[in-house]
């Protein structure tokens, strides 16, 4: 899975909102700063991530980072990942978590739900 978010990390710092889309599974559900929206075709997840791409511009996006702090096993398949993110700014570094729930479809990972959240990047609040 570390690769998965490596790949996933680089297409938000190009700004690539169709690579971005790729990595979820449809249907999907998202619940985010842009509240809770489930997906049933790939234009509507677009038309998400390109706007999360041009708000990203705008506040001053540089670079994201992100620390798996758990991963557990929900089946054949199925893998629940919290994940710790850091997004440097020009003027700081946003810090929150993630819980994601992938599915494997023919030996492929997708993100199937995220759930954005308060949180650390760390596991430890010495590390935040």
């Amino acid at each position: 899975m570390e690769e998965f978010f490596r790949k996933y990390t680089t297409a938000f710092d190009v700004f690539d909102a169709e690579k971005i889309a790729s990595f979820y599974r449809l249907p999907c559900a998202i619940s985010d700063a842009d509240g809770v929206q489930t997906f049933i075709d790939r234009a509507a997840l677009l038309e998400k991530f390109s706007s999360n791409c041009e708000a990203m511009r705008s506040f001053g996006y540089l670079q994201a980072e992100f620390n798996i702090l758990d991963e557990q096993q929900l089946g054949l398949g199925k893998v629940a990942i919290t994940i710790g993110w850091r997004i440097k700014t020009v003027n700081s570094n946003i810090d929150f978590r993630t819980l994601y729930i992938c599915h494997q479809i023919e030996h492929t990972w997708y993100i199937f739900s995220a759930n954005v959240y308060e949180g650390s990047f760390s596991s430890t609040q010495a590390d935040k």
